[in-house]
């Protein structure tokens, strides 16, 4: 009788559970591509390349499991919308961070799940309780003491910047949460990315950043940031076919708190007080949200 309650609990929970291995995906890109960075490698060049990798690999697993890659003519809109809102992402979010800092940036993003939460509330589509936007609400206080704000760097261009790719992060888990639950993650990436690989090249011709191939190893972050970011987008896609974007965007704000503590590993950052204190209030009402639902 227990083994079937665990079994019970776990099915009903692989939704957030996918959702916090995203998050810790997501969470080592970050650093990853700051590393990078310090070592030369423009951070266009790492979303270019991380886009490229995704493309190719969900090519080869495609191939190699003899998966359909045609799209079911009624989820093809929200492919085009996903593709879109990834390539916004990924450019706007990135350019933000040349105007404002990188905290400012990321609480302005992270305001996605709040956006997911009002639109289904608009909707209807979600059963929402008042104990749910409290939950929201704690959430996104430990997500500012988390990330930590530097308000004293405020440039429109990058707010604006980092408003769009987080309205498009909005516009995204809705594009995703129905695709998924029509389309395997590995077509879905093929085809996601390959809409989006030639608007990032565009980018980066335009831009034409400076790189020096001499050192093949100053590369090495950003195979492994590519690496995470298969990972990342898999389970997110997997995370939305289990659980509904309300839940999944809620499970999402573990990214913030994974990066911290990645960037404490990996750059050496020095993790605050008001960090460790923002951890407990995400993790303490996640856990909460997890035993509800």
């Amino acid at each position: 009788m227990d083994n079937f309650s665990d079994s019970n609990y776990l099915q009903k929970n692989k939704g957030p559970f996918f959702a916090v291995l995203s998050s810790l995906c997501y969470g080592i890109n970050n650093p990853m591509a700051g590393y990078a960075m310090q070592n030369g490698v423009p951070t266009i060049f790492s979303v270019v390349s991380r886009a490229v990798f995704m493309f190719l690999i969900s090519l080869i697993l495609a191939v190699s499991g003899k998966l359909k890659f045609n799209i079911p003519a009624e989820v093809r809109s929200h492919v085009i919308v996903m593709s879109i809102a990834t390539a916004l992402i990924n450019l706007c979010y990135v350019g933000s961070i040349n105007f404002i800092s990188v905290s400012l940036a990321a609480i302005i993003f992270f305001t996605f799940p709040i956006q997911i939460l009002i639109t289904a509330i608009i909707r209807k589509k979600e059963s929402i309780k008042n104990s749910d936007i409290i939950v929201f609400t704690v959430v996104f206080l430990g997500l500012i003491f988390v990330i930590v704000p530097d308000f004293n760097n405020i440039n429109p261009i990058g707010v604006l910047l980092a408003g769009i790719s987080s309205v498009s992060a909005t516009f995204l888990y809705f594009a995703a949460g129905v695709a998924s639950r029509k389309c395997s993650p590995i077509i879905l990436g093929f085809w996601v990315h390959l809409g989006v690989i030639p608007v990032l090249l565009l980018f980066l011709i335009l831009l034409s950043p400076a790189i020096a191939f001499s050192n093949v190893e100053i590369f090495l972050p950003v195979l492994v940031l590519s690496i995470c970011y298969v990972g990342a987008y898999y389970f997110q896609m997997l995370s939305l076919k289990f659980t509904s974007v309300v839940i999944s965007g809620l499970f999402f704000n573990t990214e913030p708190l994974l990066t911290a503590l990645a960037a404490a590993i990996i750059l050496d950052e020095r993790l605050l007080m008001s960090q460790y204190l923002g951890g407990m209030l995400i993790f303490v009402s996640l856990i909460i949200v997890s035993l509800r639902k």
